[in-house]
């Protein structure tokens, strides 16, 4: 009796086992693995359930490349953090502050080196404090010497290119990437980005602008400083020290005054340009008038020597003809018988 009740309970608890780790597979496979996670963000490892997606993982990438690759993602749709109204201009601006790029590009470069070829590495970051600015998600993953960026487009922003653009095309971002219909992904040829120059130009998109002091408070600033240098204590090498420390470039107005160019407003220079142009028509108006005189006295000299020529023509005509006609004989008188 108790026999049956063995197998039965053994066979039974054999079935919850494999269920638990069918469940446990599955659970498994759709999981995500964490590497890194805390206040700034996050980055992971995603398996994909589909069966057609493989990545050439793991790949070891060095942290340099990775940095160009985030710093690299641009974005044209900017908007200002005072009234979201679009940002003047067409510059494209950085999607990923120099912060944000530091903090993901040796985790990405991680992530690429422990991946499976069924995974994909994927990010989340939040800007710096005080930009305004959403977090930003995405994924990437390396296939056919080319790295698969996409980056989620957010309320505010939305990644439209890559600098340098030579090195990247964009593509319709797949569905297993799972950030949204409208989403684009970047496709980088990494080996040509590794001998680019870094992309440090362009302006972090939510970092505030740095506000350059006007020529006329510059102007103002120069004569209050330069009483401090006392003529007694720094001796000759005072004046050499102050001009020094003024970069001409800084000033430009004060140079143009300095060396007796005088000023011109815009309004100035366009009457200038125009009274310029002016006295150029006029110029050629003439030139017009003297080139029509020279071809009206052409054509009468061609008439002239025309007419001369004809009337030379019929004299020699007139002449050839007299010699050719005969001269009649004169009568002569004969004696008759």
């Amino acid at each position: 009796m108790h026999i049956p009740f063995n197998v039965g309970s053994s066979h039974y608890v054999g079935v919850l086992m494999s269920v638990s780790l069918i469940v446990t597979g599955c659970s498994m496979f759709s999981g995500e693995a964490k590497l890194h996670k805390n206040a700034k963000g996050s980055v992971y490892l995603k398996e994909i359930a589909d069966w057609s997606f493989s990545a050439d993982h793991p790949t070891t990438i060095d942290q340099m490349t990775m940095l160009k690759v985030v710093k690299g993602v641009v974005t044209d749709d900017v908007l200002k953090m005072s009234g979201n109204m679009p940002a003047s201009g067409s510059k494209p601006m950085r999607v990923f502050s120099d912060e944000d790029a530091e903090f993901l590009a040796p985790l990405l470069a991680q992530g690429l080196s422990q991946a499976k070829p069924e995974q994909i590495v994927g990010f989340k970051v939040s800007p710096s404090a005080g930009s305004g600015t959403e977090p930003t998600a995405g994924t990437l993953y390396v296939h056919k010497e080319s790295i698969h960026l996409t980056i989620a487009s957010t309320q505010n922003r939305k990644a439209s290119g890559f600098t340098p653009r030579s090195t990247a095309h964009l593509e319709k971002a797949p569905s297993f990437v799972a950030l949204g219909s409208d989403a684009m992904t970047m496709v980088i040829d990494y080996q040509t980005l590794a001998k680019a120059a870094m992309p440090g130009s362009i302006q972090a998109a939510g970092s505030p602008k740095p506000i350059p002091a006007s020529t006329s408070q510059a102007a103002q600033m120069v004569p209050a400083a330069t009483p401090t240098l006392d003529p007694s204590v720094t001796g000759a090498a005072a004046p050499q020290e102050a001009s020094a420390l003024l970069d001409p470039q800084e000033f430009p107005a004060q140079r143009r005054t300095d060396a007796g160019i005088p000023q011109l407003s815009t309004d100035e220079l366009l009457n200038k340009k125009l009274d310029e142009l002016r006295e150029a028509r006029e110029a050629n108006k003439r030139k017009d008038s003297e080139i029509a005189m020279l071809k009206k006295e052409t054509m009468w000299m061609k008439q002239e020597l025309r007419q001369r020529t004809e009337e030379v023509k019929a004299m020699k005509t007139s002449k050839s003809a007299a010699r050719s006609v005969p001269k009649k004989k004169l009568a002569e008188a004969y004696q008759t018988r």
